[in-house]
């Protein structure tokens, strides 16, 4: 699998996580991204408590996340930022299945 298609399911598998996933298909990685972006600015501002319970549903601390606003406050949106926290995840969590996978067929 290339990386723009890694890229391209762990977008998909966080949009779907947000119930966020109508269309996702068609649309390129930079859409995704803003989509995903667009809709966490959006819980910032208007559900704060949906955006934490999503953040521990995906398995980011709330701590983890106040870091990276902080960090990157002047240099993307707190969407952006939260965003990629989340694809950063979801690849990881990828990347352990897949390895995992892997090594339950080898050790047939």
């Amino acid at each position: 699998m290339s990386e723009e298609d890694q890229h391209k399911e762990v977008l998909v598998s966080a949009l779907q996580t947000l119930g966020l996933d109508n269309g996702v298909f068609e649309e390129d990685n930079f859409i995704l991204e803003k989509k995903l972006s667009v809709y966490l600015n959006d819980l910032i501002v208007k559900d704060f408590n949906k955006l934490i319970s999503t953040l521990y549903r995906i398995d980011i601390s709330q701590d983890k996340a106040v870091a990276a606003l902080v960090e990157n406050a002047k240099v993307e949106t707190a969407g952006e930022t939260i965003a990629r926290l989340i694809i950063n995840r979801q690849k990881e969590k990828l990347h352990f299945r897949t390895f995992f996978k892997n090594r339950i067929s080898n050790d047939d």
